[in-house]
């Protein structure tokens, strides 16, 4: 059981974020509890079937969630394989002794795989695709019906999916008419609200350059927070520094990437570009870009070696040290940094 103090962060289950999770500091755990989707399976040499898929993503995955209470686990992006890929992803996570919850949905044919393995409970995710049905409530109360589940033992993650494009009072209406239509709202184990203000492409900064970028999702949940609307005040979530789209379909060979630092402040991300790494290595370029952040005009910005282990490798890069210069590294930088900072924020505020 947990509730507004607390942190759900949707994330990918990739190196980069395995790592980050390892790195979030131990008494901090206690207040998260990630949401970890299963990333989408693309058939290739080095995963040339399903099950080399899986070896990738359970690979350290236990040991990235020592000390954490639980996690949800999400299989929805393997949807294409069938509902056997579910059942093969909870199976590997039982095997790994992963203290997991089962996330399914109300249209989705997983749900009897997790159905079959919520011995630590079940959660249900809702997407904005079934509220603007307009029988939200209905739906979900016949599908508690038919597999015969208790609301007292459920955790209901509402998800917004991408706010990007919604201003900040948009968002509040969009999440105050979603919580309105959820059944018994003080009743559910947990109730979430999940959504990312992420930009999707890093294409909305200029090369050499940096930008600001609001978190929309964070400024609502705080709204609704301190106006006191919604019956029950959810839990926030969003999906740390990557759009929920992901970059499954990135081809580093047809497509070009820029060096780039995502970096979570109070109520905004600042958002750092270089050039492409094609025409310029990204291990040359991030030690530059880390200074800027670290000892150069952006420095107002940031949060100092001791508030976390993503900003303290931010100034071993600044400083030279080595093997700080990949895309992958700094995605476990951003991650970690943005994970501290909104669980400490979270943990520091007054009782509603």
């Amino acid at each position: 059981m947990f509730g507004p103090s607390h942190y759900v962060p949707v994330l990918k289950v990739k190196r980069a974020e395995k790592s980050a999770l390892q790195l979030v500091a131990f008494d901090l755990r206690e207040q998260v509890t990630p949401l970890l989707e299963i990333v989408e399976w693309r058939k290739g040499k080095k995963k040339p079937t399903l099950a080399s898929h899986l070896d990738t993503a359970f690979k350290d995955l236990a040991k990235s969630l020592v000390m954490y209470p639980r996690c949800f686990l999400d299989a929805r992006e393997l949807a294409p394989q069938g509902p056997l890929a579910a059942e093969l992803v909870f199976t590997r996570a039982v095997g790994a002794g992963i203290p997991f919850i089962p996330v399914t949905g109300i249209n989705r044919a997983d749900a009897s795989a997790a159905l079959s393995n919520r011995d630590h409970g079940l959660a249900i995710r809702l997407t904005r695709d079934e509220f603007e049905t307009g029988s939200l409530s209905s739906s979900l109360l016949a599908f508690m019906t038919r597999h015969n589940i208790e609301v007292e033992d459920t955790d209901l993650i509402l998800d917004l999916g991408p706010v990007e494009d919604m201003v900040t009072e948009g968002v509040i209406r969009f999440a105050t008419q979603f919580l309105g239509d959820v059944p018994y709202p003080s009743r559910w184990r947990t109730l979430t609200l999940s959504a990312s203000a992420f930009p999707k492409s890093m294409g909305i900064v200029d090369r050499h350059s940096h930008a600001v970028v609001a978190r929309t999702e964070w400024l609502a949940w705080k709204r609704l927070r301190d106006r006191g609307q919604p019956v029950r005040l959810p839990t926030f979530s969003d999906c740390a520094i990557q759009h929920p789209a992901g970059v499954e379909g990135f081809d580093p060979r047809m497509m070009q990437v820029s060096a780039a630092v995502r970096y979570a402040l109070d109520d905004s991300w600042l958002l750092i570009k270089g050039e492409s790494t094609k025409t310029n290595p990204a291990k040359k370029q991030f030690p530059v870009l880390a200074k800027r952040l670290a000892y150069a005009h952006l420095h107002g910005h940031f949060h100092g070696v001791s508030h976390c282990e993503g900003c303290a490798s931010i100034k071993r890069a600044a400083d030279g040290q080595p093997r700080l210069g990949s895309a992958e590294v700094w995605r476990r930088i951003g991650t970690v940094h943005h994970i501290t900072e909104v669980t400490r924020t979270l943990t520091s505020l007054p009782e509603p």
